[in-house]
């Protein structure tokens, strides 16, 4: 996992759960926390979600809370990062069409050696879409809580039911989702 993810995770925790709950949480860990994240360096998959564990522990939520939680704090954050051809939009099924674009062409830029999630959308009528996602991470309540993010910062209310192991993949996830306003043509 890309040291970036790690450095919006402990803003995420500050903010929300307190930097005391959050110091405390490093020290707790097994992994060397002293030096801090680096955004472009890689660590292991493992450390994150030993951090999330510890976190949540101390903060009483539940992993599918923080998974969500930190998902819809996140996309305002990362939409600031993405260049405008990505999140110029007055609606999310614009940046949804494109979010596999984003993560197998402009986050290979950035960091060639990272591992994204696939993701495939598929517009059903001007209201309504599925969106299918598929990584060995299972972050599956993660994108729930991006899709809320996104709702949020467009201003375009979803309605979104997740069905886990489509297709009998335990990998991946389907989002049905059902807009608000229409998506114009």
């Amino acid at each position: 996992m890309k040291g970036h993810i790690f450095i919006l995770l402990e803003e995420f925790v500050s903010e929300v759960a307190g930097e005391e709950l959050l110091y405390d949480a490093l020290e707790a860990c097994s992994f060397d926390t002293s030096t801090g994240f680096v955004r472009t360096e890689n660590y292991p998959d493992e450390q994150l979600i030993e951090l999330v564990d510890i976190v949540i522990e101390k903060a009483g939520f539940s992993l599918e809370q923080a998974h969500f939680g930190f998902g819809k704090w996140l996309y305002p954050r990362l939409s600031g990062l993405l260049p405008k051809q990505f999140t110029d939009y007055a609606h999310p099924a614009y940046v949804l069409k494109q979010l596999d674009d984003l993560h197998h062409v402009e986050l290979k830029k950035l960091y060639p050696d990272a591992q994204p999630p696939r993701f495939q959308y598929d517009a059903l009528s001007p209201i309504e879409a599925n969106l299918i996602y598929t990584s060995s991470r299972r972050m599956f309540d993660l994108v729930e809580g991006v899709l809320a993010g996104m709702a949020q910062f467009y201003g375009v209310p979803l309605h979104v039911t997740k069905q886990i192991g489509w297709q009998d993949n335990q990998n991946c996830a389907k989002y049905s989702i059902v807009y608000a306003k229409e998506v114009a043509v």
